[in-house]
């Protein structure tokens, strides 16, 4: 690549979004890390960090916030059309202290690290039940869709068991968000956006009524825990949640839930089919897996960019550049996470390294509460993967995609 210094008319976004950079954005990433690690984007003007220092800054700065309910329609030029739209800007990332703090606290409890271990039975079950017959088509010579047959499905019922709906409506409910996530993806057009605001609506409503069943009917589930300090009416309690914002955060949860950690799976068996040296980490036990599978979120984020605006409060100094008051602050995850001052070698695969400066999953108060869980889960679908599938092997490279701001797949072929 010719080491030409980035101008003011390099379209990061745009690059990243091209299906070449797409398949293997690293070696732009270097580049860019290494002429710009602090770029501002002609587009909206985002400022785009790819250095690993200055990520980790910028996530725990206080001196960049989230962006105002009134900012929104100058940053997302069809906030006022997209329902869907109005609804993510709203989530627990969007907001700032104190109410981020209210917010955080009252679902925290139930994203902890022992939680993740009471539900890896359940994902040990989904993962078992949708491998034997996976595993049999294999055997008989077939090729199989590992992300439309194994990770998608797992993703979806583990995210089913969490929040708490039932088995039914999990599919239908799947592909609703799938229609609502396509429809606030910059490129979608306008009978996209409507079909979006349709299906954005019908989620709202299935909500309404499956919290309204949980009141009645409590079970051991996320919706029924959060609605016992769900407030009526919009009023802003001290404590818990008023009934908007379980709304939004029952929506949230469903919409961002399993995407990424679907993505981080599919990762995973790339890194196990390409790395196979290192794949014998997964045959070691519990501490091995865990660190085969933190290296593989350091390697290969599904995030391409973060979806969730910082907004500087004043003009500050990230990266060896001045940024004005008022602008958009976002991290490059797999940027970050391959710059060699935080980690020697970074294209490496090493499960071996120490993962702890990765930005995979935010950092500081911004570190997403999923983390645990999406660890959990990866960990199960590896380890399972590579003892009932040995002798797996890629008949073509899968195919990726854009989701948001997510690189995730649209297909994942294997065969024995």
């Amino acid at each position: 690549m010719t080491a030409t210094p980035p101008t003011p008319e390099l379209d990061v976004l745009a690059r990243l979004m091209n299906p070449d950079t797409l398949q293997d954005p690293y070696p732009f990433y270097t580049w860019l890390r290494e002429h710009a690690p602090v770029h501002r984007n002609p587009t909206g003007g985002v400022y785009l960090v790819s250095s690993n220092e200055a990520a980790r800054t910028a996530y725990q700065s206080p001196d960049l916030r989230s962006i105002e309910t009134e900012e929104l329609p100058a940053k997302h030029p069809r906030w006022h059309r997209s329902r869907a739209l109005r609804l993510l800007t709203q989530v627990i990332t969007s907001t700032n202290a104190p109410e981020h703090t209210r917010l955080r606290r009252a679902v925290s409890r139930h994203f902890t690290l022992r939680q993740a271990q009471r539900l890896q039975t359940a994902a040990k079950r989904h993962c078992d039940r949708l491998l034997t017959p996976l595993a049999t088509r294999l055997k008989d010579g077939e090729t199989a869709d590992l992300h439309h047959d194994l990770t998608q499905p797992l993703g979806m019922n583990m995210a089913g068991d969490i929040i708490g709906i039932p088995e039914p409506d999990r599919e239908p409910l799947t592909a609703l968000i799938l229609q609502v996530l396509a429809s606030i993806h910059p490129t979608s057009d306008d009978d996209t956006l409507e079909a979006g605001n349709t299906a954005s609506e019908q989620v709202e409503d299935y909500f309404t009524q499956l919290a309204a069943e949980r009141r009645d009917r409590p079970t051991e589930d996320l919706i029924s825990a959060l609605l016992t300090d769900v407030t009526d009416g919009d009023e802003k309690p001290e404590q818990g949640l008023n009934h908007t914002e379980f709304m939004v955060m029952l929506w949230g949860l469903w919409a961002g839930s399993f995407e990424t950690t679907v993505a981080s799976m599919d990762f995973g068996v790339l890194a196990l089919l390409d790395h196979p040296d290192q794949a014998t980490w997964l045959d070691a036990g519990p501490a091995e897996t865990k660190a085969f599978v933190a290296e593989t979120l350091r390697h290969s984020p599904p995030v391409l960019v973060d979806a969730v605006p910082r907004i500087a409060r004043k003009d500050i100094h990230l990266g060896g550049i001045t940024i004005p008051e008022g602008a958009d602050v976002r991290t490059l995850h797999g940027a970050a996470n391959r710059d060699p001052r935080a980690f020697p070698d970074p294209d490496r695969f090493d499960p071996a390294r120490n993962t702890s400066r990765m930005v995979t999953f935010g950092h500081g108060i911004h570190h997403c509460l999923g983390a645990n869980l999406a660890r959990m889960e990866c960990a199960v679908a590896l380890s399972r993967i590579r003892r009932t599938l040995p002798g797996l092997t890629l008949p073509a490279r899968p195919l990726l995609r854009t989701a948001m701001s997510l690189r995730t797949f649209e297909n994942f072929p294997v065969t024995l």
